[in-house]
């Protein structure tokens, strides 16, 4: 594949779990966020990604974090961006981010393609929906015992012990690497969709609206 067929999109995100390490444009084999979204648009063979993390603006919100994102893809000539954050909260503050980032995304630059997603707690809970694929990324028969509902779990920041991070490090997950193993056996994608509706449903639904049309 030459560069000049390649498809780049920059992901925005917290950390490496997220996003994987601050480089590119690469293939989207590393980051859970990145990995996801690959899939989510059927695993195209042009994708390349850019991994972002977030721009630090002194006294500036979530808004105007995401519109600088966006500006700053946009202006890199790539071919869309998705920004992804965890609401570290309850589902009152998801909605409260979710909206913001919403609002950041729909500033300006109405042609350029934009998905943007708040996890519940945290992105961590997104790989527990799946406990299958947690059994293959950890090399067991047996399917793993995990939360019926993952986005109920408290964030890691008011539980230590039982949070989706902790659950899933006691499982044998808890590098970056282990956890973007569980991402790439992730089959079912409609499984993750029905297990956290708050925010891996929505944010599925935006990068198959905004992302996948551009490699249809």
């Amino acid at each position: 594949m030459t560069r000049d067929a390649a498809v780049v999109i920059e992901v925005f995100g917290e950390g490496k779990t997220d996003i994987g390490d601050d480089v590119g444009p690469q293939r989207p084999d590393q980051g859970v966020v990145p990995i996801l979204v690959h899939r989510l648009c059927d695993r195209p063979a042009p994708m390349l990604v850019k991994r972002r993390a977030y721009a630090f603006l002194q006294g500036k919100g979530l808004a105007q974090k995401v519109w600088f994102a966006k500006r700053q893809a946009c202006y890199n000539r790539s071919a869309g961006a998705v920004f992804v954050m965890d609401s570290e909260g309850d589902e009152k503050d998801r909605r409260m981010r979710h909206g913001e980032l919403t609002s950041g995304r729909d500033r300006g630059l109405p042609g350029f393609p934009m998905a943007i997603g708040v996890a519940q707690p945290c992105i961590e809970a997104w790989l527990l929906a799946d406990p299958r694929a947690i059994g293959r990324a950890i090399g067991v028969t047996t399917v793993p015992s995990v939360p019926d509902e993952p986005e109920a779990l408290p964030a890691p920041n008011r539980d230590r012990k039982l949070n989706p991070k902790a659950v899933l490090a006691n499982l044998g997950v808890g590098s970056a690497a282990e956890k973007d193993a569980v991402a790439r056996a992730m089959h079912d994608l409609d499984l993750v969709s029905q297990r956290c509706p708050s925010g891996f449903a929505p944010f599925a639904e935006e990068v198959r609206q905004y992302i996948r049309p551009l490699f249809q």
